[in-house]
């Protein structure tokens, strides 16, 4: 005998996606910032172009709320009105929202009110208090940060107001961020980034990476280190009443830039610049590679990982970083790079494919063409 059963099926309703919310008033910056996107429902069929910078919420596959009115209440009763950034910027920017404060404006330790109307009537408020401190307003550069030797340390003054301190350096793979209570960090040069599935390093030979320490409050603390439980899906520390989301309130204390390096012992590190006809120089769109091994091989037949920077011609039509990121693989003789936008891993502008030979490395561009050489320095 053969005993079945079958569920019961009940369809859910699609529900119309929350409002999600991220504002975070920086008592640096020269503007203030406030997002609005819809939470992803299946209602809304998303095409995400490649992300740019001016354009956050769209590019990201966001849903950007747009047309909704964002105002400010300052601790003394004003009420100052944000601008989209889409009504300014040539349509880029939905969701985007403006508010015409400047950072050193801010007064501390005082509540300031947000209140957000979207179109479809919804309303959201929150309210934030930006901890004391001193706003930092200067770099501290170091040209030469051997990671595997030296150890970034720094050390800042106390907000007698902020709920955390938030440490965060910048990687190709994204930012490593962790709050701590003290007010001083070391960070060794070869840490590992437990926020990457892989644990790469933090910091990459030839990479400029920043290092900033900001004072947060309560808001940004609570969001930021909680998350949603896979089973429950509870979890989140969420404050804004009518959605979901942050807002909250930072002051950086700490700004410095990092030039990492490492020492370069094999054949495929160094500094190539191109050499070439007068007719190869008015080709090429890349003048130099300064090659780092990142990591070796682990075994035999595997790559080694390459990391580096490397040089753009100058040209009219050109608008992009003087100096900017690569990251790649060395097998034998073969080298590929792809050229990164800026720093960041996210988005490749170009790929090198090339053979070393001697001091040599002779290649071509995916889009730029070739064959084009590179003599070591």
């Amino acid at each position: 005998m053969t005993i079945g059963c079958e569920l019961d099926k009940t369809p859910i309703p699609p529900k119309t996606p929350q409002i999600v919310l991220e504002g975070v008033l920086n008592a640096g910056a020269p503007s203030q910032v406030v997002l609005l996107e819809r939470a992803r429902s299946g209602l809304v069929y998303v095409i995400s172009p490649p992300y740019d910078t001016e354009d956050p919420v769209t590019s990201d596959a966001g849903i950007p709320e747009t047309g909704a009115t964002v105002t400010l209440i300052t601790p003394s009763g004003q009420s100052i009105q944000a601008i989209e950034d889409s009504k300014v910027n040539d349509g880029k920017g939905e969701g985007v929202y403006r508010i015409p404060i400047t950072g050193n404006s801010l007064v501390r330790d005082q509540p300031y009110h947000l209140l957000v109307q979207t179109l479809n009537g919804e309303t959201l408020s929150a309210v934030t208090s930006v901890p004391d401190g001193i706003a930092s307003t200067s770099v501290t550069y170091n040209p030469s940060f051997d990671r595997t030797r030296d150890t970034f340390s720094a050390t800042w003054p106390a907000s007698a107001t902020a709920k955390s301190y938030l440490v965060r350096i910048e990687t190709p793979d994204g930012p490593r961020q962790f709050f701590t209570q003290g007010t001083s960090i070391s960070l060794p040069g070869m840490l590992r980034n437990v926020d990457v599935a892989e644990l790469p390093h933090v910091f990459f030979p030839g990479f400029q990476q920043n290092v900033t320490v900001s004072a947060v409050d309560s808001n940004y603390y609570d969001w930021f280190r909680t998350h949603n439980d896979v089973i429950s899906g509870e979890g989140l520390i969420n404050r804004i009443t009518g959605g979901v989301g942050v807002f909250g309130s930072l002051v950086l204390l700490e700004y410095d830039y990092l030039q990492v390096t490492a020492p370069r012992t094999q054949p495929t590190e160094g500094t190539f610049n191109f050499t070439g006809s007068s007719f190869d120089a008015l080709a090429v769109r890349y003048l130099s590679f300064d090659i780092y091994i990142e990591s070796p091989a682990a075994r035999s037949g595997q790559s080694d990982a390459l990391s580096g920077r490397y040089t753009p011609k100058p040209r009219l039509d050109y608008h992009g970083c003087p100096v900017c990121g690569f990251l790649g693989t060395a097998s034998g003789n073969r080298i590929e790079l792809a050229l990164l936008d800026g720093w960041s891993a996210r988005d490749t502008v170009e790929v090198f494919d090339g053979q070393l030979q001697g001091d040599t490395l002779t290649g071509y561009f995916r889009f730029g063409g070739g064959p084009f050489k590179f003599v070591r320095q």
